[in-house]
């Protein structure tokens, strides 16, 4: 009888294990499943990030992560990390700005050829105003001294890449994303294409310009950052004076002179200016002209909230409101 009561515990327990460990495997391999069916999609930096989350909105299986971090300085001049590179491996898109804002995609064009990649400025560069870049004079005399090499660092390409200061360009790159999505994960397509018309029409009842674009219409303005030349397109302002800083850009006194004397022949009264490089040329400027200097934001810093493009673009054009 004990014998008997020993060999039915022991069957007990033996049916318990195997149920665990089969239960176990199941849900194991059925996560590995689903994680294999997940789709990674990468972003190049914010503005591109911002987009792209609008329009994958809360669709399953679809992860987006940006690789650049919204602390970054210069775009143009952004260096892979190794992080940034094991991403990539396992990436399956990668939606980048263009233009010539990402200095390091061909190497991962060549580094991984099996990467799908949606280039924004490729699919609306033929439908809106994409500005020429400014060349500044310093540029030709790196070119001189330095040769092609230097040239290359300073010069970044024939167009204005910071396309996504424009809002009206924002909504065709934010059309662009959705496209290409819908080109790789059909299953989602519809869905993918009305979270972008969505999104655009949130932004366009959401972004308050105040009436700037009457009170700026034809109105001459200065920037210290080439993003702000599609800050006053949008505005239907004229840029009469370019000097774009950063970190590594050294500016002559010949060109702060010519700088100012355009402000004062022009009757400038607005300059757009970033604060992190802008402020001291700012504070020079308002010493010896008439123009009101204002500091905006170019959407390269964030904090990776959706609602990140609107809240600044409407916050820039306060600022801009209140300094006239």
């Amino acid at each position: 009888m004990k014998n008997k009561f020993l060999f039915v515990l022991l069957l007990l327990i033996s049916i318990s294990v195997v149920s665990f460990c089969s239960t176990f495997f199941y849900v194991k391999y059925n996560k590995e499943e689903v994680a294999e069916a997940n789709m990674l999609v990468l972003t190049s930096c914010n503005p591109v990030y911002l987009a792209t989350v609008n329009v994958v909105g809360d669709i399953d299986g679809i992860t987006v992560e940006n690789l650049s971090q919204p602390t970054t300085g210069c775009l143009h001049d952004y260096t892979l990390t190794t992080e940034d590179m094991k991403n990539l491996a396992s990436a399956d898109v990668l939606v980048v700005n263009g233009g010539g804002m990402e200095g390091y995609l061909e190497d991962v064009i060549a580094a991984y050829p099996n990467l799908t990649i949606i280039d924004t400025f490729e699919a609306v560069e033929d439908t809106y105003p994409i500005i020429a870049e400014e060349e500044h004079e310093d540029e030709h005399e790196e070119e001189h001294v330095h040769g092609e090499e230097e040239e290359e660092h300073h010069h970044h390409g024939e167009f204005n890449s910071h396309i996504w200061m424009s809002e009206d360009i924002y909504s065709g790159q934010i059309i662009a994303i959705a496209e290409g999505l819908a080109g790789i994960d059909e299953g989602h397509a519809k869905e993918f294409k009305a979270n972008a018309n969505n999104f655009n029409d949130i932004m366009k009842s959401h972004i308050d310009k105040s009436g700037l674009d009457e009170i700026l219409a034809g109105e001459n303005v200065a920037i210290l950052h080439e993003a702000f030349a599609y800050t006053a397109q949008s505005l239907g302002a004229n840029v009469v004076a370019t000097m774009d800083l950063d970190e590594e850009r050294q500016v002559s006194a010949g060109e702060v002179s010519s700088f100012i004397d355009t402000i004062n022949k022009n009757n400038v009264k607005v300059v757009f200016a970033e604060y992190d490089y802008g402020h001291a040329m700012g504070k020079l400027i308002e010493e010896q002209t008439d123009a009101k200097v204002v500091y905006l934001e170019t959407l390269v810093h964030g904090t990776y909230d959706e609602d990140d493009y609107i809240t600044v673009l409407s916050k820039n054009y306060a600022l801009i409101q209140n300094s006239l």
